[in-house]
């Protein structure tokens, strides 16, 4: 799994120092607010079930979560998403899903930011043909052959067996039946999620690496920056 995946971003900010916990915890938490406009039943939306589930997994306390609910539920403040693509030092390409209340000023943070570090925001479609979007379910542990015919039929498309568990992969029309089927299967997974997955994941040299791993700590502090996913491998 690659070192910049959602799931081992979220392990990482698990162990973050208390100063940088309470702005993790805000991410999550907007991308509730979001989830939940549809509506605040996790029977009935699928989306805000996976974002409560990835802030309970980050560490979010419940009743943070729930006050989180409880807003959704009545008024507040207008967020909107956004996907923008940009790329990094080396030609990597960047999925950068934003959760903003002004996607102007987003925009522009967006691209002060990337050129400070080497990058550049792209036009729709500069990257977008490099990655596929999908659902990914980690499970901690790695799945025998048994297994994997039954996952196989209930949509995966890809299952990797991985150091300390297993990452399965399928179209996002099938997520939810794989989910399901997990559940039914006595399997819960430690991470679930929709991610833009590198169709080839890019080689880049040592300076190229340094110079996007000072890119990656800037987008994981920009407070608009939701979630992103690089082609680095």
């Amino acid at each position: 799994m690659s070192k910049h995946s959602k799931w081992s971003k979220i392990k990482n900010q698990k162990f973050s120092a208390d100063v940088k916990k309470s702005a993790v915890i805000a991410k999550f938490i907007r991308g509730i607010t979001v989830a939940a406009r549809e509506s605040i039943d996790i029977s009935k939306n699928f989306k805000l079930r996976m974002a409560i589930d990835l802030a309970k997994v980050a560490g979010v306390p419940k009743d943070t979560i729930e006050r989180a609910l409880a807003r959704a539920a009545g008024e507040g403040e207008t967020l909107e998403e956004a996907v923008y693509e940009a790329l990094g030092p080396g030609k990597v390409g960047i999925m950068i899903e934003v959760v903003t209340n002004n996607k102007n000023r987003s925009v522009s943070d967006l691209r002060r930011l990337l050129e400070d570090h080497g990058g550049v925001l792209g036009q729709s479609g500069t990257v977008a043909w490099q990655f596929n979007r999908l659902g990914v379910a980690r499970l901690n542990s790695p799945v025998d052959e048994n297994m994997e015919l039954q996952l196989i039929d209930l949509g995966a498309e890809d299952i990797k067996n991985e150091e300390g568990g297993s990452t399965i992969y399928t179209q996002v029309a099938n997520f939810q039946k794989l989910l399901e089927g997990l559940e039914k299967m006595g399997l819960k997974p430690e991470y679930q999620s929709l991610e833009w997955v590198a169709k080839e994941p890019m080689e880049v040299s040592e300076e190229q690496h340094q110079k996007l791993e000072r890119l990656y700590e800037e987008l994981d502090e920009a407070d608009d920056v939701q979630n992103y996913f690089t082609s680095e491998a």
